[in-house]
């Protein structure tokens, strides 16, 4: 039996699935790769979608639903590019940092790859360099120390 999308929501999303993780969704396409979304924008996206009857075409569908994010980041191949200003992409970009998306394998900008290695989190990992006054002799520099 084949079941008929009733909503444009369902249409987008028939061939794929909506994966949550807290922030984020990471909405995967059959055959149209992948996209990651806030889920900010994802429920009135949503609810406009399920409003909406669907076309025939099921490209077409994919494409309505996804033009109504403003920030996304897409998977190499996929049928959307990755959009959005910097700010929210690398908001976008730490959030899937933390839940454990490996960013390397995402469609991102090169200012929001380099701003993601400066990153609060990253800063408190890296190590400190080493103080020149810390490595000194231990031996005094103060002459009126000295015994005379």
């Amino acid at each position: 039996m084949i079941r008929i999308a009733r909503s444009l929501f369902e249409a987008a999303t028939a061939r794929g699935r909506l994966i949550r993780h807290g922030d984020i969704a990471c909405i995967v396409m059959d055959g149209a790769g992948a996209v990651v979304v806030s889920t900010q924008e994802l429920i009135p996206a949503q609810k406009w979608a399920q409003s909406r009857p669907p076309s025939s075409n099921l490209l077409s569908d994919r494409a309505r639903f996804l033009d109504r994010f403003q920030t996304l980041i897409a998977r190499p191949g996929s049928v959307q590019s990755t959009r959005g200003s910097q700010r929210p992409l690398e908001r976008l970009a730490q959030a899937m940092s933390a839940v454990g998306y490996d960013l390397g394998e995402w469609v991102l900008p090169a200012e929001v790859r380099e701003s993601g290695k400066t990153t609060p989190d990253a800063k408190a990992a890296m190590p400190e360099p080493p103080d020149p006054d810390a490595t000194a002799d231990a031996a005094p520099d103060d002459l009126d120390s000295r015994p005379t």
